[in-house]
This record gives structure tokens, sequence and C-alpha cells, in this order.
């Protein structure tokens, strides 16, 4: 399998529905390819941005192979495989290697807490699989954080398991702690959270962004300033760009899904904005606030 550097921009699709909240696969066929057309360096998918715990194996089986159809290589392809078990992370790893993929994402699943649980299962995916093993540290609700003192041991240990996207609580000291700690293992490592927190975490020596995808033009824009800076003194453009997105950053934190669905909707990029179950959903007035900052976002960016 062909081995990839991964940096830059990795757009994650939301999954579209039709009313009878079926997924609507014509809309999923448009946003990657909105993906493609804007310059992402690559696409993560099925994950939380994706509503991926509402669907079903079948379901993100036949995502992962639009998503296939539809770059056709153009540009490389993370799979997440997330699940309640070890043994459910394996069979969706099997099947994603199988159509073609070869780099997979997992958070631990949820009950997991110790640091042998923790190492086990990464044990595990590794002795399971030939693809590039990216650890998802997350942050609860999402799913569990791994202690940077076990992580440091997974990464550096663990072959194949080189690869981080890092999104606890102390997401800037931990792209620190573990680009020091695991020098020569770590081949990438980077951020969540739309890339709030992006400018901090350049200097620490993030190699990019897995954001949501709806507004790709201005992370690309952020992004391609941040390569041309110093790491220890960012680009004023950069920092001036991310300012323009904060707004943006700061609405999705609040209502996460439904606002990446708000917003991937109202630029006609899929044809409806609804969720299985949102945690959140927007009412009259969130939509207003939404309006005023994607005219913002549309103004400076689209």
């Amino acid at each position: 399998m062909k081995k990839t550097e991964y940096k830059g921009i990795y757009s994650i699709p939301v999954t579209p529905f039709n009313e009878d909240k079926s997924i609507d696969y014509d809309s999923l066929r448009k946003c990657i390819e909105y993906f493609l057309d804007k310059k992402t360096d690559g696409i993560l998918l099925p994950v939380n941005v994706s509503e991926a715990s509402k669907l079903s194996d079948t379901e993100k089986n036949k995502i992962l192979k639009e998503a296939i159809d539809v770059t056709e290589n153009k540009v490389p392809i993370i799979a997440g495989v997330t699940s309640s078990s070890t043994q459910h992370v394996i069979e969706r790893c099997k099947f994603a290697e199988n159509i073609g993929i070869s780099s997979m994402m997992a958070m631990p699943p949820m009950g997991y807490s110790s640091e042998k649980d923790f190492y086990n299962f990464y044990e595990a995916i590794s002795k399971n699989t030939d693809s590039d093993i990216w650890v998802q540290n997350n942050k609860m609700p999402a799913g569990p954080t791994v202690p940077s003192s076990i992580l440091i041991k997974i990464i550096n240990d663990i072959d194949k398991v080189d690869f981080l996207k890092e999104e606890s609580v102390n997401s800037s000291q931990m792209h620190t702690i573990i680009n020091e700690k695991c020098e020569g293992h770590l081949k990438s490592i980077m951020g969540g959270a739309g890339g709030r927190f992006i400018i901090d975490e350049y200097r620490r020596g993030s190699n990019g962004i897995m954001p949501s995808g709806h507004m790709l033009e201005a992370h690309r824009k952020l992004w391609d300033s941040l390569v041309i800076s110093n790491k220890d003194e960012v680009n004023p453009d950069a920092i001036e760009i991310w300012n323009k997105m904060l707004e943006a950053l700061n609405f999705e934190f609040m209502y996460s899904v439904s606002a990446y669905k708000y917003f991937f909707w109202k630029r006609g990029i899929i044809r409806t904005n609804i969720s299985r179950e949102p945690i959140r959903s927007l009412d009259k007035f969130d939509q207003i606030e939404a309006d005023r900052i994607l005219e913002k976002l549309d103004y400076n960016f689209f």
C-alpha cells in the first residue's frame, strides 16, 4: 500500500439525509466533489462530524465506497473506524483495507480507561491491519482521553501507530509533549476543533487541521498562510484569516453537527440540513445568527 505524507487540510463531510432520514448519496457525492474542487489535501470519514454513531455498518460501508469512487485516488482517504469494541474496530479496518483504503482512525471504545486498555486496543489493531493507524485523542462526551504517558508509549512502541489527531482538553500542550517525546516515531499530528487552536498548535509542530469541510476555502487560505510562516513567528496574514473565522468556529463549537449541516445546506452543497437525533438543534434565532456569520464568511472567503 502506498504510504502518504499526511499534512494540510483533511476535510470531513457530513452525512446528508433525505426527509425520511435515509442517506442522500447524491448530496454526499456533491459534498466530496466540492472538497476536491476547493483543493482539500485529504478526506476523513465517517467520524463524529459525519454522525458516525447514528450510522449502520452497511451505511458506513457504502459511504466509504462512495468516497473512493468520487475521489478516484486524487486525495488520500482516512477511514473512521471507531466503535464499541476492539473486535468491531478490527472488522471495520479490514473492510476499509479490502476496498483500498490504507489509513484508519479510531478512538478507544467508551468505557476503556486504564493504560492497559488503551495500549492493548491499539496493539490489537496493529496486529490485524497493514494500514497507517491514527489515534484520535478526544475528550468526553465525544470519547476517552488517552493520558500523555501511555499515548507516548503507544506511538513509540506499537508498529504502524504513528499518527495522532489531538483534540483533548490540553490539545496545544499535547502537541509539544508528543512531538518532543515521540521524535522519530510520530509521522503526523493534526488538531481538531475546526482549527480553533491552530495558531498555537502550528507553533508547536502541527502538521494540519481536520475540520468539518463547510468552509474549506477559509481553512485552505489559513493553512497556506501558516505554511509560509516561521514556527516561532506566525505570519500575520494567517492570524488575520483565523480571526475572521472565529465567529464561525465558536458557533459550530456550540451546535456541532447542526451547525455544520446548516452551513453546508445554506451554501447549496447538500439538499437538506436534516440530522438523526441531533444533540442540539438550531432555533429561528440561531438561524438568524448563522446566516449573519455565513454572510461574513462569504464576503471574506467564498
